[in-house]
């Protein structure tokens, strides 16, 4: 009989699958009369599962991969390397760091299955949300599928397996076994049955709690080979009887043929949408859940904040991390204190950290936010009504599972984050801009202005700056762009950078300024400090709203006209929306040449007529004509960028003004994106091109002794570089 792989995984930690993979490895062990090899995809290489199982300490696979390297043996040769227990079973951990374990890829982990499959049956141990689940998922013969019997648990994993069928994976080979079947206060099993149903799949396997697992997790024992365990004794052999029966697919593993046809025997994938009934019942079990959830965590948090308060416990950090690393322990103890008063609550381990987490997160954080605001790769968050929270990432905007309590605790979050920066918001005052401490922009806007709810939206910035060889490198420029704009700042050409929202341009306004010479002054003016100037001798200035009585406003025009009085060399307008624009081309015009600014527009034509529209705002009567003249003799370069169907964010175009006549500004393009087509996974492909057209100032560079190659503004007939 040929080796097996075996994936035991489940929708989240806590939810019993190490013990089932232990379990279901001794077993097969047994039956099959040969070594089973137990992989440990954990990330966090805690050794969780030989301690389970009583395995002798092994080798990870890191370390039998660089031995592969130095010997330059075969697989094969490792028989033997991985030593068993008296169960005849073997521990194969990921690697003995996290940062080692950091280094796998997905090649190499199929390359170990797919190698070690031919010298034992493969039980892996992985969590769903494992970065290299797809390597296995497509190498199983069968995935065992463990979850709890809680509104939490059974949501996470319909979601799980709706993410899984929109990547085109059958569940044929899968089993549902369902852990702490029958407990008090949890869903009952035909419930959970009828939200699997979405899937056309049902519970195979029952296993009910039993406290004397704990004693035989503690001596290394598996349950299965303990027939006075009854209960889960029964539902793991039954589930091992189940096992064999699956036979690996020929090179497709668990995933349908891409080429859209089936094999014969896997049935047709179910619809994504539920049936009426269905979907009430599932919805219906989770809202329930999640109301009482609430409400346990509501009135914990009363406690809390009353325990904090009696304790006299100063929740005020003054931006401190090392009081506030022993401020979250506080709270942490305290918090775990009030849980285990609750005698009549008994939460699994995965709630209870769950629970501490959230209630720490809402005393000394933003609350649901927290979690998402960790993540380095979501740039945005969007709170559209307590409900419902979208996020973008890598350009792709998508519903979150985070979600508020109800609209007040929206507005208390809301409050937690504008009240440090003064700023307040009511009814009177329904809208606020603000920023976070890692310099992320806040927007929040309230009833009656918004009529879903608060609604708050957070544009994060990355941790680092990304450099010129960044964009490059994400094919959001060229190489030689980047080059061309370098030597643009160093003769001072003035440059506006255009977009629509969420283009990058604050990004490439930080790109740029980041090559004006160190020796310069540089003044910035911002309605939201978020600029990362990387000179020395730098001054920021920041607008400011109205107090409670109206008063003290300080607009971004205030503050451009005061900048012309600080002997600026340059001068950084973060972004011009009002007035400003006049006054900072007239500053572009006398004597403050290299300034850069950023405007809202589709085209660099459209931005020359939103920059007169602006001007027209300062209440200036000015014709047409002087404001055109004005934007001809200020600004040299636009520096276009969009956001793209498939989310990636480009410089479309640079363009330069090369003067006007009776009508409008003239131009001529230097570099241009040029898209070819939309591959079939959604893609943008296309190329970058130069436009055929010098600069007029290109002698300019020869008298400031810079040099540019003039070749490289030849058009090249349609062909650049690939994006």
């Amino acid at each position: 009989m040929a080796n097996k792989i075996i994936l035991v995984t489940g929708p989240q930690a806590g939810v019993g699958k190490t013990t089932l993979a232990a379990n279901l490895a001794a077993g097969y062990a047994r039956i099959r009369r040969q070594p089973v090899l137990l992989v440990d995809a954990d990330f966090l290489c805690r050794g969780e599962l030989a301690q389970v199982c009583g395995a002798p300490a092994s080798p990870s696979l890191m370390d039998l991969l660089e031995h592969l390297a130095s010997q330059k043996v075969a697989l094969p040769m490792l028989r033997g390397r991985v030593p068993t227990n008296r169960l005849n079973i073997g521990t194969l951990p990921l690697a003995a760091q996290p940062r080692d374990a950091a280094r796998l890829t997905a090649e190499h982990l199929k390359f170990f299955l797919e190698g070690f499959s031919e010298l034992y049956d493969l039980v892996v141990d992985m969590e769903m949300d494992h970065p290299l689940k797809s390597a296995v998922l497509d190498l199983a013969d069968a995935v065992v599928w463990t979850f709890l019997p809680n509104a939490l648990s059974v949501k996470s994993t319909l979601q799980h397996l709706e993410a899984l069928q929109n990547q085109k994976y059958s569940f044929h080979k899968f089993l549902f076994a369902l852990n702490q079947a029958g407990l008090p206060n949890t869903l009952p099993a035909q419930a959970v049955s009828q939200a699997l149903g979405r899937f056309q799949r049902d519970i195979h396997i029952e296993l009910p709690y039993e406290a004397e697992l704990g004693r035989l997790l503690n001596q290394g024992q598996p349950a299965i080979l303990e027939r006075n365990i009854s209960g889960y004794y029964a539902g793991a052999l039954h589930l091992l009887e189940r096992l064999p029966r699956y036979q690996r697919e020929a090179s497709m593993g668990n995933r349908s043929p891409s080429n859209g046809s089936r094999n014969a025997s896997v049935p047709a994938g179910p619809s994504t949408v539920l049936t009426a009934l269905q979907g009430q019942i599932a919805d219906t079990l989770v809202e329930e859940r999640l109301k009482r959830w609430n409400s346990f965590k509501q009135r914990l948090h009363r406690d809390l904040v009353e325990e904090l308060n009696i304790r006299r416990i100063d929740l005020d950090t003054k931006g401190d991390p090392a009081r506030e690393r022993q401020l979250r322990t506080n709270v942490e103890s305290t918090v775990n204190g009030l849980i285990t008063k609750e005698k009549d609550t008994v939460l699994p381990r995965e709630e209870r950290e769950r629970l501490v987490k959230e209630l720490v997160d809402e005393t000394l954080g933003l609350g649901p936010l927290e979690e998402l605001l960790a993540d380095p790769a979501i740039t945005e968050i969007m709170v559209n009504r307590f409900d419902q929270v979208y996020i973008e990432r890598k350009g792709k905007i998508t519903l979150s599972d985070k979600r508020f309590i109800d609209n007040n605790h929206v507005v208390q979050v809301i409050r937690r984050i504008i009240s440090p920066l003064g700023r307040r918001i009511d009814e009177s005052v329904p809208m606020v801009d603000a920023r976070l401490k890692d310099g992320s922009r806040v927007n929040a806007i309230i009833p009656p202005l918004a009529v879903q709810g608060p609604s708050l939206t957070i544009r994060r910035f990355p941790e680092k700056a990304l450099s010129p060889e960044d964009l490059v490198r994400t094919q959001s420029i060229t190489a030689t762009m980047v080059e061309f704009l370098k030597v643009c700042v160093l003769i001072k050409k003035n440059i506006v950078i255009s977009g629509g929202t969420g283009t990058g341009k604050t990004t490439v306004l930080n790109m740029l300024s980041g090559y004006i010479p160190n020796d310069e002054r540089i003044v910035t003016v911002e309605d939201t400090a978020e600029l990362r100037m990387q000179q020395d001798h730098v001054v920021r200035l920041e607008a400011r709203p109205a107090n409670i009585e109206g008063q003290g406003q300080v607009s971004i025009r205030d503050l451009v006209k005061n900048c012309l009085r600080m002997r600026p060399d340059r001068i950084v307008v973060g972004e011009c929306r009002g007035g400003e624009a006049l006054d900072m081309l007239q500053a572009m015009n006398t004597g403050h040449d290299g300034s850069l600014t950023t405007i809202h527009a589709n085209n660099p034509r459209d931005a020359f007529t939103r920059l007169e529209t602006l001007c027209l705002m300062a209440g200036m009567d000015l014709p047409v004509w002087a404001l055109r003249e004005q934007i001809r003799s200020a600004v040299h370069i636009v520096v276009q960028l969009a956001r793209l169907q498939d989310g990636s964010r480009k410089v479309v175009c640079i363009t330069e003004v090369t003067g006007r006549d009776d009508q409008s500004i003239l131009t001529q393009d230097l570099f241009r994106f040029v898209q070819d087509r939309v591959d079939d996974q959604g893609r943008v492909i296309g190329h970058y091109e130069a436009a055929g057209n010098v600069p007029k100032f290109f002698p300019e560079l020869k008298t400031k002794g810079l040099r540019l190659d003039a070749s490289v503004f030849e058009s090249q007939n349609g062909k650049g570089n690939a994006a």
